[in-house]
């Protein structure tokens, strides 16, 4: 039932067209960087635009979400990007950003939910004071090897 409400809940964004909306700023975005440029403020982009929302947002209806956008960056010509940097941007900012807080991803509120029946309760403050710290390191460090792979 929640992986149905969540597709019912992309398409309907499809229809009012907030995907494509979003996906046309990112597209202008980096069109206007030149073109020797372009993969790599796309993996950029992605990568921290995910982890940013992931780390508030849970990672799953996030990325359900930019699927379309990244299928639409992929197949504007204009851009010549591939498809393969653009996913696994977006499946390491997603992934990696859940670590930000209590909220970025289902199994953070599983393990506060164990956590608070036992003698050290996770609050969001204490779970954000640590997640995010690591979420930033663990991104930068796969921005970093995404980089060297694609734009090298």
């Amino acid at each position: 039932l929640f992986f149905a409400s969540l597709f019912v809940m992309v398409e309907a964004m499809a229809e009012v067209g907030l995907i494509s909306t979003i996906g046309q700023a990112i597209s202008d975005l980096i069109e206007s960087v030149d073109e020797d440029n372009r993969l790599l403020v796309a993996i950029v982009l992605v990568m921290w635009i995910s982890a940013l929302v992931s780390a508030f947002l849970d990672n799953i209806p996030y990325t359900a979400t930019m699927v379309p956008i990244i299928v639409q960056l992929a197949s504007n010509e204009k851009l010549g990007l591939s498809i393969k940097p653009l996913a696994w941007a977006l499946c390491f900012g997603a992934c990696l950003g859940g670590n930000g807080s209590l909220m970025g991803a289902s199994a953070n509120i599983v393990v506060a939910g164990i956590a608070d029946k036992s003698v050290y309760p996770l609050t969001f403050t204490s779970f954000f004071n640590i997640g995010f710290r690591v979420m930033i390191v663990s991104v930068t460090i796969s921005c970093v090897y995404m980089l060297i792979v694609y734009c090298t």
